[in-house]
């Protein structure tokens, strides 16, 4: 699975809680075991779901139909990705089961999408938070097929719903960001490459309360998705005050799904969170020059 796969941003989009003119769940295995796969039956009602074979890796389940590498280093990656997430953010674990769909073609993928969520644009992932009929904790599904983006596109649907596991709610650019920041390989710690050279050559907008106001995904384009990264990686890895003032935030959302906007609380111990976001992109470019020159 992890071979040849390349660290581009992924194409994909999230879908908050949005039950649509169907409502599938996922087909009970009847039996599933850490780190290994067991046959179990197509759903009749679904055919084009995965579906034959599961295997538990950590918070995650992922439904196939093909034989997969269960030594593949990906897993054991994936499986640490929960961990990572909930110590960056200070957050408790959480004990929900995310149900990872892995077609193996796009053929079957796009097929499968378009029949059951026939209002979502094209992407090459999505995850999606669906409510369960009579209510209830609803599934935590993420739908993908084994193409050449496959680590990066798990990475960042994974992230989303591993935040959406123990949160009420995300702010939609916080989600983004966040699952932006940690959809590369840890040994990048949170910088994406093309969003940093991007922003670096001056294609930059600075206004996280314009962010803030975004309700819907068709609002964020590229500009957007690469702001959104860079305030989370300032938070993160910048002055201690932001990364405190982030994790409050984060914390406050295991509570409230509205805990009005974040700007005003960045601002309070940055003063100038434009020109610190600046300096910030500057001072990354200049750590990673000395890195390569080493």
């Amino acid at each position: 699975m992890a071979a040849g796969l390349i660290t581009a941003a992924p194409g994909c989009e999230m879908l908050h809680g949005t039950m649509t003119r169907e409502h599938t769940t996922a087909p009970e295995p009847r039996e599933v075991s850490e780190g290994n796969e067991v046959s179990r039956a197509a759903a009749p009602s679904t055919p084009t779901i995965p579906g034959k074979h599961a295997t538990r890796h950590g918070y995650y389940v992922f439904y196939h139909d093909f034989e997969l590498n269960r030594s593949d280093p990906l897993f054991n990656e994936l499986e640490a990705l929960p961990e990572h997430v909930f110590e960056e953010l200070a957050l408790p674990p959480g004990n929900t089961v995310v149900q990872v769909f892995l077609f193996e073609t796009q053929e079957r993928y796009d097929g499968f999408m378009k029949h059951r969520y026939p209002n979502l644009p094209s992407r090459r992932a999505y995850f999606i938070a669906e409510p369960r009929i009579g209510g209830g904790p609803g599934d935590l599904k993420v739908y993908t097929w084994m193409g050449d983006h496959l680590r990066t596109d798990l990475r960042h649907e994974l992230t989303h719903a591993t935040l959406h596991s123990v949160l009420k709610d995300v702010p939609l650019w916080l989600d983004e960001g966040l699952a932006g920041f940690f959809e590369l390989a840890p040994e990048n710690d949170g910088v994406n490459p093309l969003h940093l050279e991007t922003l670096q050559r001056g294609e930059m907008t600075l206004d996280m309360a314009r962010l803030e106001t975004f309700e819907k995904v068709k609002q964020m384009e590229k500009p957007e998705y690469r702001e959104a990264w860079a305030w989370v990686h300032l938070m993160l890895r910048g002055k201690p005050e932001a990364r405190k003032v982030l994790q409050d935030y984060v914390k406050a959302l295991r509570t409230n799904p509205n805990p009005g906007p974040l700007y005003p609380r960045l601002k309070e111990v940055l003063g100038d969170p434009n020109q610190a976001l600046v300096e910030h992109l500057a001072n990354i470019e200049s750590s990673r020059r000395v890195l390569r020159q080493r």
